[in-house]
């Protein structure tokens, strides 16, 4: 019975294991992101991509040494978004955005867990916790990324999350 056993799992064993290797990887934030840093920065939208699995915010920011460098942020999916009250043109090109997050690790411009304000009509979204960053601290309370420092902007005090469009003052 035992020998049964083992050849029955030694046959099973490939199959459970291609099922579930891509489970646990399609979320490994911890191996990607920088939990130690993060990056408040002014702005301008180049591009909102609306698309599964994650949307995805593209934006101009200036760097230390004058350059321009786009950056990305991952946001969650369309259907997750408009449960929040996002709509395909919550940001359009152009805008400018105060915007503070957790970085990609390695130098790519790239980030996650972001809170965003936009200075022409006042609105914000995002709380100042992350469940990404080490520990579980404000992102606030992390080092600003090398690079950014010079131009680092100071976000508004805002702790809350808001449940809609209509909440958060975002015009429809």
């Amino acid at each position: 019975m035992t020998r049964k056993a083992v050849y029955v799992f030694s046959a099973l064993a490939p199959g459970i294991l291609t099922i579930c290797i891509p489970v646990f990887a399609h979320h490994g934030t911890a191996a990607s992101f920088d939990n130690t840093h993060r990056l408040t920065v002014k702005g301008t939208v180049t591009e909102f991509v609306w698309s599964n699995p994650h949307s995805q915010l593209y934006f101009d920011v200036k760097n230390d040494k004058g350059e321009i460098v786009n950056w990305g942020i991952e946001l969650l999916s369309p259907g997750n978004l408009i449960r929040i009250g996002w709509t395909k043109n919550t940001f359009k090109p152009g805008e400018e955005l105060l915007v503070s997050f957790v970085p990609a690790k390695n130098d790519r411009p790239f980030g996650i867990c972001a809170r965003y304000f936009r200075p022409a009509d006042g609105w914000k979204y995002g709380t100042d916790s992350c469940g990404y960053t080490k520990l579980g601290v404000p992102v606030s309370s992390l080092p600003q990324k090398p690079g950014y420092t010079a131009v680092e902007v100071r976000m508004p005090k805002d702790d809350k999350v808001y449940e809609s469009a209509e909440q958060a003052g975002q015009p429809q």
